[in-house]
């Protein structure tokens, strides 16, 4: 056997055809040993085929009566991982096509192409096509030649004028644009008391069952944040439940002053300037008793959940449940509702600005104490290309989760290190807002996942994101549409 090698001597010309269609062109170059000419070779890429033709000039080709030539283009992955085959073209001696018609010969190429040399001048018209795939997008071809047709093919080398290198451009990075409520630092602590009253009274014993524990609970969360430098306690609220037995009405009382007694209790022990601390209520704590029913193995639970998430008014439903269900009713009376009668509260405060040189000390200790616009002037006055400038945004989305601006900056610093997996753990499962559709857009597109890219672009697009349109006419182009 005879294997040849040869590299078409020759430059590469792309053709913009369409966002959907480009196409690698070689001008002529001899296979020099069998003399064969390839004349006029294109590569395209449309409605996802990648199609070869070529003029194949067998003017020079000389063949003894057994021999026979055959020729196959290989598409190969830039890395050399990938190869796809096109169909063989086979060349053949007058002698040799007579067997192939007869089907005797050699079976290597038995399905391929067969042509018949016949004369001093002959050009054959190839065209060929193979399944595109996404790496196909950088490409390297070889044209394999097999001398004595018996298909042993192996490292033959690329040739330089049929390759085409079209890796995703990267994303451009947008800017973000910081808001007001990002200079903000608005904080707040909350928890959950169950302070006793006596039956249908409304008037606190800090001494009674376990009143002294759970006004401590309270205490406790407000010292927290007294104890905390440069805060200001802005306001403290005192929400107040009552279960739903008894009537709707007497509840709302209840809880309405309830509260506000506890509430009186905590402003006689701090002295808040007025206006500072106040409650609110919520007459019967049905949501909460839904709750336990739902995650409970209790019996009729189906029957009792369609009870309390019927239309019917709360005295109506408690006495549905009481009656129908008096067993379930006992047990929920001794087991949930005293859990029913609870005072929530909810500590906000703020925290004072700081310098530049006061937040590099804050960082260092307390840095969830920084808002998000002095977290990004930190980074800035590091570098944002540095280790440390870089460590400040990506923290900052982590103390900021909840603030979308937050989130941008630190995705999109992954995205332009090429950090896809660290982005992807920084957005949201379920991504909402249009700049943030954008980046992880960018991400599919730089991991050729080209449909989830396509469709996150266009919710960036239609969300207003103007840049976005650029990205769906490279996708389109990459993916073959």
């Amino acid at each position: 056997m005879k294997i040849k090698q040869y590299t078409l001597r020759a430059t590469l010309m792309v053709a913009a055809l369409s966002a959907t269609q480009w196409a690698s062109v070689a001008e002529a170059q001899t296979l020099s040993d069998a003399k064969t000419v390839v004349r006029n070779a294109v590569l395209t890429r449309q409605e996802g085929k990648m199609a070869l033709s070529m003029d194949v000039c067998l003017d020079e080709l000389s063949l003894n009566h057994k021999q026979s030539v055959a020729i196959r283009p290989v598409l190969v992955s830039k890395d050399g991982t990938q190869r796809v085959a096109f169909e063989p073209l086979v060349v053949d001696s007058r002698a040799q096509h007579v067997l192939y018609k007869r089907g005797q010969g050699v079976e290597t190429y038995r399905d391929a192409r067969h042509i018949k040399r016949s004369g001093n001048s002959q050009t054959e018209f190839y065209h060929s096509t193979i399944p595109y795939q996404p790496w196909m997008r950088s490409y390297q071809l070889q044209l394999e030649e097999d001398l004595c047709g018996c298909g042993d093919l192996t490292n033959l080398p690329y040739v330089p004028s049929l390759m085409r290198n079209q890796e995703p451009e990267r994303v451009p990075l947008m800017r973000v644009q910081l808001s007001p409520d990002d200079y903000k630092k608005e904080r707040q602590l909350e928890g959950r008391a169950y302070v006793d009253f006596r039956l249908d009274k409304i008037n606190l014993d800090p001494t009674y069952r376990r009143n002294p524990e759970e006004l401590k609970k309270i205490m406790a969360t407000i010292d927290e944040v007294r104890g905390k430098q440069d805060v200001s306690i802005e306001r403290v609220t005192i929400h107040g439940y009552a279960s739903p037995e008894g009537t709707y009405e007497h509840n709302t009382w209840l809880a309405e002053n309830r509260a506000a007694t506890l509430s009186n209790h905590i402003q006689k022990l701090y002295k808040f300037k007025p206006g500072v601390i106040g409650s609110t209520s919520t007459p019967e704590d049905w949501a909460g008793l839904r709750e336990y029913v739902d995650k409970s193995q209790i019996a009729e639970r189906t029957e009792i959940l369609s009870i309390i998430d019927s239309q019917m008014d709360p005295d109506a439903k408690n006495e549905r449940i009481k009656k129908q269900f008096p067993e379930r009713y006992r047990q929920l009376l001794a087991d949930v509702y005293p859990g029913l009668r609870h005072s929530d509260y909810v500590i906000q405060y703020s925290i004072r600005p700081y310098t530049l040189e006061e937040s590099r000390e804050v960082y260092r200790t307390h840095p969830q104490d920084l808002s998000l616009a002095e977290l990004v002037a930190l980074a800035q006055d590091a570098g944002m290309e540095t280790p440390e400038g870089q460590a400040i945004v990506y923290r900052a989305a982590e103390i900021h989760a909840d603030n979308p601006r937050a989130v941008l900056l630190a995705a999109q610093m992954a995205l332009g290190q090429n950090d896809y997996a660290r982005a992807e753990q920084i957005l949201p499962a379920n991504i909402k807002d249009p700049q943030q559709a954008y980046v992880l857009g960018g991400v599919r597109k730089m991991q050729l996942r080209f449909a989830e890219a396509k469709a996150l672009m266009e919710q960036a697009l239609q969300g207003g994101v103007s840049e976005a349109q650029a990205q769906l006419d490279e996708i389109a182009e990459l993916s073959g549409e």
